[in-house]
């Protein structure tokens, strides 16, 4: 069984984004960066799905498979389209950033030009 070395690198390269796919949603479904246990769990569940990708697109490139081309490359392209939809939804999910604080601190110019022209020295 030979790999072409290009095939290899995508294969190491694909698993280790399904890893970490994994790995960051369990910790953060679990609890968190804080949490040990959320920690645990996702590496423990992450280098799992890791090694059993990394099989399945081993064996995709064996000379004996009965995978169709289009479902090969489904599962090659899966982690790196739900990778970037990810992004994507977190980047949508944050919050606005606040606009008022400029609105405060034009306000509070205004008040002390006001308030420095009312102050004139009398002589």
């Amino acid at each position: 069984m030979t790999i072409n070395p290009g095939m290899l690198l995508f294969c190491i390269l694909d698993s280790c984004i399904a890893f970490f796919f994994v790995y960051f949603i369990t910790r953060s479904k679990f609890g968190g960066v804080k949490k040990t246990l959320a920690r645990i769990l996702a590496s423990i569940l992450a280098t799992l799905v890791f090694i059993v990708y990394f099989a399945v697109l081993i064996w995709f490139n064996t000379a004996h498979r009965t995978v169709s081309q289009a479902a090969q490359n489904v599962v090659y392209a899966a982690p790196i389209v739900l990778s970037i939809l990810m992004t994507v939804l977190t980047l949508l999910s944050q919050p606005p950033k606040k606009e008022e604080t400029t609105e405060e601190t034009e306000e509070s110019e205004e008040e002390a030009e006001t308030t420095a022209a009312d102050e004139t020295p009398v002589s």
